[in-house]
């Protein structure tokens, strides 16, 4: 029985995928915890994405009205467009923070 057995592949194999699961075992216990962000980090950046949102869009649509010389139209256009992005963006990352926050305690 040389060291190309099959029987001798065999058990080597076993033993390493043994080895790779008390690995993997290891490497989960290790991980830290995740701690949700504080509520001022939360309220910082979701008022940071809904001001950005909307300035965003004032900006598009002056540049818009000032091409086609709809200025009022383009502004508003713009504005309205940002604040919608605005609203849509802020509902998302609260879902987004919401499951995560659901996820930590579910562990």
């Amino acid at each position: 029985m040389g060291p190309n057995d099959p029987a001798n592949d065999d058990e080597r194999l076993d033993e390493l995928g043994r080895r790779i699961d008390a690995a993997r075992e290891h490497i989960q216990e290790a991980k830290p915890r995740r701690e949700p962000p504080g509520r001022v980090n939360v309220i910082y950046r979701l008022s940071m994405e809904f001001v950005a949102a909307v300035f965003v869009g004032f900006g598009l649509g002056w540049g818009f009205g000032k091409l086609t010389g709809w200025m009022l139209a383009g502004i508003l256009l713009g504005a309205g467009l940002g604040i919608a992005t605005a609203f849509y963006t802020v509902v998302r990352a609260m879902r987004q923070l919401n499951a995560d926050a659901d996820d930590s305690k579910g562990k």
